[in-house]
């Protein structure tokens, strides 16, 4: 009797779902829990882990969220799967491009791809899924435009596309999508275009995101009508106009995200409607007029940020009404009058901010009744009056800044009894008296900040029980007596300047234990006896300022230990013997290196010459003799002096030193010119005259007018050289240049030019260098129009090369770049011989161009914040400190020697090294809010 075998196997979409594992490989099964249990001997995959079947075994969800497939391609044998409902595949780290197969779905409700790698455009096949609710394709590569196609999907509810690469515009045709309830774009940097009108009609919609992208144009005032709306999440856009006030119709609104824009105008007072507001951030824009009070009624308000507008007027009392209100940032406007006491009534206020305005009167003194405040900025207004010692009342405070203002009276030992108070700032007021001993208690301070005061005694040596305290700066105040020892015991300190103060005695030799000591100012006071040995001790020191005391004997070797030491400033002290050979081991010295005005005896040491990225070298007033030869390695001074010693012999030949005034040598009679550097010229000794200001003055203007003559005749005669020359052969030659420019040239400029390829030639003279680097010379070039520019002469290719086609392509795009820290390329000219750049000449102060004018800051000893935009000053000391370490790697790039520059791999490693906690930032004009970037 025959008998008949049914032999089962896994049904086709089993199957289908094993082409997911087959594609991810057996290394992805193997790690996986949830791949691991589907078994391919089942006969239906509804049992494995993941997947979801319909009573007639259909697969109608696959859900695989945070399981490594790594997967190169989506397979497109997914598509069988025709009654899936629900697809998630989010943070798989899938990569490829969506297939247009995906279109087939067409029960599919869910589709979360989001998370992944995918690149290339959304399929346009995706405006047939007509039953998708849910579309998450956010957080993956994917580029194009957003097809018009999605306004086909018109059950969609949530539509997230945010942190991709799309480009284009959003489509119109999404305002069609009745039914969607959250729409985000954000985090797209090349999408553009304007917000359409049309996005109005979306009267579901609770959440719209399209932060971080370049979207420009106004405001829709259609958005009055999304009554529905929860969430508008607008920041970091090309956004401009005004507000509209109809966004005061939008009463579901909680969250209006709009800072980081080109908003103007006024803040709408239609927007003390919303109720329901709790978060109102409007910071970064350009918004002008008073502060609204009729915000003061929106009541569930708990974040107000409108800083860094042209906010004016006075701060509206009524705010004090916001009784949930905890952080209200107003800093960096232009805003009046008084601090009005009814802020004191937002009881649950934790960060008050008013900073760079124009307040003032006094600090009211019912600001003692913010029990939960932490944060309270008023740096850089008019404030006047004493400091209320109700602060002491504040016990979570943890940051107070009232510097720059024109507040007196003494500082309430009230403060010191708060218990996290980490940040004290009272710079540049008018506050006396002296610092009480009771500091001591305020263990938890990080910075103490009270320079620029009238603050007078001694200090108190129980500021040595602060173990917290980075940075003490007690600067240009009246404190007297001795610098207390204890001091020493602040072993985390970082920072210690009391320079222009009345301190007398000698200075601590245990001040050597602050082993984590950055900077250390004692300038300007009456400090004597010797320098410490001990201080060779900082090795993390990297500025050392003890001038205008009253310091004895010899540097000490140990100055060699200081291996980060970048400006060492000694000057107007009764230092003496040699300058020890120890000091050229610190080739750290980059800013400036000042010995002048003391007793040093001796010959320069020959180890000087190492320290080759010294900008600023000051030797004057001392006695020192011997040859200056050593001084011709420094190949990257911009500055130096070294008047009234006894130096003698040859003058270095160096570029440099070429374009040195006899200022730099005054009395040093047996110094001399030199045409080799190693013996003197036979001709008359230049400077054994130059013994006297006038003598200089009397010599520099007959040589100057003979010089101008000398050149006004040579011009003349080579302008009717050089026009004979142009009208005979149209080529443009001097007998002086025939090796380089006799060729006819090609000059190609960018804009329209008044002055020709001939008064560019004249100026490209050794006297005209102002830098060389690896591709060519820069001269400074004079226009006849009185136009400044720079043009630089690219060095001569080898013979085989052929360099012309590349060189003009990049020249052709490189003069259609505009951007403010490039300078603007105003045209190029070449023979195949020569190859010349003409670029704008950017001028600073004094006519200088800019790393002449660094370099002439950086040498003169002023505070070296004054070279930072203004507007940069203002942010956390620490921040500041890293634009500072910044600046430093810069002019490493900008050394007159090419061969000293670092190279880009140097660069960053030192730019790595430049960073720092935030927490150890010590102010800021800017809530933590704004480091947020969820809400796109």
């Amino acid at each position: 009797m025959a008998r008949t075998i049914f032999v089962a196997s896994l049904s086709s979409d089993g199957e289908t779902l094993l082409s997911l594992i087959s594609a991810a490989g057996p290394s992805a099964k193997a790690s996986s829990s949830i791949l691991s249990s589907w078994n391919p001997s089942s006969l239906t995959p509804c049992s494995w882990q993941g997947i979801t079947c319909s009573p007639q075994s259909r697969v109608i969800s696959l859900s695989l969220p945070n399981t490594f497939l790594n997967l190169s391609s989506l397979p497109s044998q997914l598509s069988s799967l025709s009654s899936l409902q629900l697809l998630n595949l989010s943070s798989t780290n899938i990569s490829g491009s969506i297939p247009p197969s995906f279109g087939l779905f067409s029960h599919l409700r869910l589709l979360d791809l989001s998370s992944n790698s995918l690149s290339g455009p959304i399929p346009q096949e995706i405006g047939q899924l007509s039953s998708l609710q849910f579309l998450y394709l956010n957080s993956n590569k994917l580029s194009g435009r957003m097809p018009p196609q999605l306004a086909n999907l018109t059950l969609l509810q949530v539509l997230c596309l945010q942190d991709n690469l799309f480009n284009g515009s959003i489509p119109s045709q999404v305002g069609s999508l009745v039914s969607l309830q959250e729409f985000r774009v954000g985090g797209n940097p090349y999408l553009t275009g304007e917000i359409p009108t049309q996005l109005g009609l979306l009267t579901n919609l609770t959440t719209f995101g399209a932060a971080e992208t370049g979207i420009s144009g106004e405001i829709p005032p259609s958005f009055g009508n999304l009554i529905n709306l929860q969430t508008l999440s607008l920041y970091d856009t090309e956004v401009f106009g005004s507000i509209p006030p109809e966004l005061g119709l939008c009463s579901e609104l909680r969250n209006l995200y709009l800072h980081m824009n080109k908003l103007t105008g006024s803040i709408p007072p239609q927007l003390g409607t919303l109720q329901k507001l709790t978060s109102l951030l409007l910071w970064g824009n350009a918004l002008s007029g008073a502060i609204p009070a009729e915000l003061s009624n929106c009541s569930s308000l708990v974040v107000l940020d409108a800083s860094a507008n042209d906010l004016s007027g006075e701060i509206p009392g009524d705010l004090g009404k916001l009784g949930v209100l905890e952080q209200l940032h107003l800093s960096d406007n232009s805003l009046t009058g008084s601090i009005p006491w009814q802020l004191s009534n937002c009881t649950s206020l934790t960060a008050l901010q008013l900073d760079k305005n124009q307040l003032s009167g006094a600090i009211p003194w019912q600001v003692g009744d913010l029990k939960y405040l932490q944060s309270f900025f008023l740096w850089g207004n008019s404030v006047s009056g004493a400091i209320p010692s109700s602060f002491g009342n504040c016990t979570g405070l943890y940051a107070l800044d009232l510097s720059r203002n024109k507040l007196t009276g003494s500082i309430p030992e009230e403060i010191f009894s708060l218990k996290k108070l980490s940040k004290l700032l009272l710079l540049g007021n008018s506050l006396s008296g002296g610092l009480p001993r009771s500091v001591a208690y305020c263990e938890s301070l990080v910075r103490l900040r009270l320079g620029e005061n009238q603050l007078s005694g001694q200090i108190p040596k129980e500021i040595g029980q602060l173990q917290n305290l980075v940075f003490l700066d007690l600067y240009m105040n009246h404190f007297s007596g001795v610098l207390p020892l204890e001091i020493a015991n602040i072993t985390v300190l970082e920072l210690l300047d009391v320079h222009n103060n009345h301190i007398t005695g000698e200075i601590p030799s245990q001040l050597g234990e602050l082993v984590n000591l950055e900077q250390l100012d004692l300038s300007r006071n009456r400090f004597t006896g010797e320098i410490p040995w001990s201080f060779g001790n900082f090795s993390y020191l990297n500025k050392l300022i003890l001038n205008n005391n009253l310091l004895t004997g010899a540097i000490p070797r140990s100055i060699q230990n200081l291996q980060k030491l970048t400006l060492l400033d000694l000057n107007c002290n009764n230092l003496s013997g040699p300058i020890p050979l120890e000091i050229g081991y610190v080739t750290s010295l980059t800013i400036s290196l000042d010995l002048s005005s003391n007793g040093f005896t001796g010959e320069l040491p020959e180890t000087m010459s190492s320290l080759t990225q010294l900008q600023s070298l000051d030797l004057s007033h001392n006695l020192l003799y011997g040859r200056i030869k050593v001084l011709g390695s420094l190949t990257s001074l911009a500055s130096l002096n070294i008047s009234y010693n006894n130096f003698s012999g040859p003058i270095p030949v160096t570029p440099f030193f070429r374009t040195l005034s006899s200022n730099s040598y005054l009395q040093n009679p047996s110094l001399c010119d030199s045409t080799d550097g190693y013996s003197c010229s036979p001709k008359i000794d230049r400077r054994n005259g130059l013994k006297s200001a006038k003598t200089i003055a009397l010599i520099s203007v007959i040589l100057a007018s003979v010089t101008i003559i000398v050149i006004a005749s040579w011009a003349i005669v080579m302008r009717n050289h050089r026009n004979v020359m142009e009208k005979s052969s149209g080529a443009l030659a001097t007998s002086s240049r025939a090796e380089d420019f006799s060729y006819p040239w090609t000059f190609i400029p960018f804009q329209k030019l008044n002055f020709t390829i001939g008064n560019i030639l004249d100026c490209l003279k050794d006297e005209n260098v102002i830098g060389k680097g690896c591709s060519g010379v820069v001269y400074k070039a004079d226009m006849p129009n009185g136009q400044l520019i720079a043009v630089k002469k690219l060095w001569k290719t080898k013979q085989d090369e052929d360099p012309v086609d590349s060189f003009a392509a990049e020249i052709q795009i490189l003069g259609h770049i505009r951007h403010r820290n490039i300078v603007k390329l105003l045209g190029y000219a070449s023979n195949r011989s020569v190859k010349l750049l003409l670029a704008v000449e950017p001028q600073v102060g004094d006519g200088l161009h800019i790393v002449e004018w660094v370099k002439k800051k950086m040498g003169s000893f002023e505070q070296a914040v004054s070279i930072l935009d203004a507007k940069l000053q203002g942010l956390p000391d620490q921040m500041v400190q890293e634009m500072l370490q910044t600046l430093g790697i810069a002019m490493f790039c900008v050394n007159s020697s090419p061969a000293e520059r670092p190279t880009m791999k140097d660069v960053v490693a030192l730019l790595m090294e430049v960073k720092s906690p935030p927490e150890e930032w010590g102010k800021t004009s800017q809530p933590l809010m704004k480091q947020s970037s969820n809400q796109s």
